[in-house]
């Protein structure tokens, strides 16, 4: 792990897009019973228009945790799996696993074109920090260790060579015994070395192929407490999976499609963390998994950028700047030892139309965010759908 990194702590996350077309939409259940499917078919569109959004059909849906009240760190939110790294994410036992078709230093990942501005967590040397594991590789291993310890789900292929393993389309999940995961599951949750032990029992792979680079967000430093640098992958299954969420960190589930949410957390249902509502909207342009699953693999091998999030506090609220904005610093201070704040005696209208680039998201109230953007997205992704609470207002 990366001990370099004071004020922030390495973590993974997965997006978790499944088929619903064999499947009505599970809340909040241990599984999802068959349904019948949509009574129409929308035509393919990879990039949808808010205009389409209400008469879209999605044959998708997201997995979304609901976590524990509890929590020091976002307690209640909506958020998708994931946690902290583990220093057994980056043990040398997972290179006697992979051995022998899939070596390092990959393990046969596909190379990201992305060099010069490579985010630090995948760019890091990790030799020099003990580990002959890659931050592509534990990263990943993270993300579908965390999903199994919060929401049952496991994302594993069996230990057998595999022609193109970066090119498994749609994931069709392996079938194992409920009631052995459900007693390795504690295992695992009180020592993440126990996933290594899992995998060895099972005869079975993290399937690490299957996750897609999507993004990286930092923990903005007014928010106080906690800060964690988060990898974001996203992975397409073929239809939902048996979810059972653990009842300690996570204490409820909802399979959705990318628009419910949005709306969800827009009536007060629930509350998205910005990232999350962030990532959501960039998934309201597609409504066929297919589209969503090859343009994910198409687009990882271009990388993707660290996001830095800064508070401009207006009159009226306060916005959330991110790259690109005029009004985000170019070089902030990635180090973490002052806050980052800006501050405004305007409005966030008045702020806003001084400016020609803007890539920010205003709020007025915590379910009230508006998306302000009109820059090129980077690395060939998308820019969310500018879903607003109010689309005439605050313009």
């Amino acid at each position: 792990m990366n001990r370099d990194l004071k004020y922030w702590k390495e973590a993974a996350t997965l997006i978790l897009a499944a088929g619903t077309h064999k499947q009505l939409i599970s809340k909040g259940t241990t599984n999802s019973q068959p349904g019948k499917p949509p009574l129409s078919t929308p035509t393919r569109e990879r990039n949808l228009s808010p205009s389409c959004l209400e008469k879209a059909i999605w044959d998708f849906a997201l997995l979304l945790l609901q976590r524990n009240q509890r929590h020091t760190f976002l307690p209640d939110a909506y958020v998708f799996p994931g946690g902290r790294i583990s220093t057994a994410d980056f043990s040398k036992e997972w290179i006697q696993l992979f051995h022998p078709y899939c070596q390092s230093p990959n393990f046969k990942l596909d190379t990201v074109k992305q060099t010069i501005r490579r985010s630090p967590i995948f760019a890091m040397d990790r030799r020099k920090l003990g580990s002959q594991i890659p931050g592509e590789v534990a990263f990943r291993i993270c993300a579908i260790r965390e999903t199994f310890e919060e929401s049952g789900i496991l994302l594993v292929k069996p230990n057998s060579p595999d022609k193109d393993l970066n090119k498994q389309g749609v994931i069709q999940l392996a079938h194992y015994d409920q009631n052995k995961l459900a007693s390795w599951r504690p295992l695992v949750q009180e020592n993440a070395a126990n996933f290594i032990r899992l995998c060895k029992e099972l005869n079975c792979l993290p399937n690490i192929w299957a996750l897609k680079e999507w993004g990286n967000w930092l923990t903005p430093t007014y928010l106080g407490g906690k800060r964690f640098d988060t990898v974001f992958f996203i992975c397409c299954l073929e239809e939902i999976p048996f979810t059972l969420p653990d009842g300690q960190e996570i204490i409820f589930h909802s399979w959705m499609h990318p628009l419910e949410v949005i709306k969800g957390h827009q009536s007060e249902k629930f509350l998205l963390p910005p990232p999350q509502w962030y990532e959501i909207g960039r998934l309201c342009r597609f409504i066929h998994l297919q589209d969503l699953q090859q343009f994910s693999q198409d687009r990882s091998v271009e990388g993707c950028e660290r996001w830095f999030p800064v508070r401009l506090q207006a009159s009226d609220g306060f916005a959330t700047l991110l790259p690109g904005d005029d009004l985000h610093p170019e070089d902030p201070d990635f180090t973490g030892e002052t806050e980052l704040n800006l501050t405004t005696s305007k409005s966030l209208k008045q702020a806003r139309l001084e400016v020609s680039r803007l890539h920010r998201i205003e709020f007025r109230k915590p379910h009230d965010c508006t998306l302000y953007v009109n820059i090129e997205p980077q690395y060939k992704h998308v820019h969310p759908l500018e879903i607003n609470n109010h689309p005439h207002s605050h313009r």
